[in-house]
């Protein structure tokens, strides 16, 4: 099972095999939740959007036409949900203020580069408070690596539309980042490797 393509696998799936379903789910519930954690920013509500993610994968198996790439199918449902909830928490007044303004300054010691595991941390709180149409487009550029056609169908936006909103959230992030020469470098060739949260 586990050397079949996603489609393969996902193909089984549908025929209603559990056990290509589960190595389904554990091959895509890690990226994933990354993504939704990304997005969401709370820990307890990713993993419910995760599980919500994937029953509606399962539940919607047999109406996947594989014309289309699946992990764009599968992403859309997750960013779906992830503005279903956002949109929840702003009607209900429960959003962070934190999670919608932008931070003028993200704290770095004056002149000192510092080491990849301290680094971390700022590199989140950067990325956290970019505004989430931009956040959305680089988490799933730079982090997941998708292409920019994939991207575009998962926003339901056009390709140049994903391209500037990337463009404008790496240039953020340079600015906030901007005392750490070593990230700016990096930054300034794409984006370091992915980071996993989970």
């Amino acid at each position: 099972m586990e050397k079949l393509t996603d489609k393969e696998l996902f193909a089984k799936a549908a025929d209603d095999n559990e056990r290509a379903f589960e190595v389904f789910v554990n091959r895509f519930k890690n990226r994933l939740f990354n993504f939704v954690f990304r997005i969401i920013s709370e820990k307890e509500m990713a993993e419910d959007i995760l599980q919500e993610t994937f029953l509606r994968v399962y539940n919607q198996r047999k109406n996947y036409s594989p014309d289309y790439a699946l992990s764009t199918w599968v992403y859309t449902i997750a960013l779906n949900l992830c503005r279903s909830e956002l949109r929840k928490r702003k009607l209900r007044k429960f959003v962070s203020l934190e999670f919608l303004k932008e931070e003028t300054d993200v704290e770095l010691p004056d002149g000192k580069n510092l080491e990849p595991q301290k680094l971390k941390p700022i590199l989140d709180k950067a990325i956290k408070n970019l505004p989430p149409e931009y956040r959305t487009a680089f988490v799933l550029c730079d982090i997941d690596r998708l292409p920019y056609s994939e991207i575009a169908e998962i926003m339901r936006v056009p390709v140049g539309t994903v391209k500037s909103r990337i463009n404008r959230a790496r240039t953020m992030l340079r600015e906030k980042l901007l005392p750490y020469k070593e990230l700016n470098y990096e930054l300034s060739k794409g984006f370091p490797p992915a980071i996993c949260l989970y």
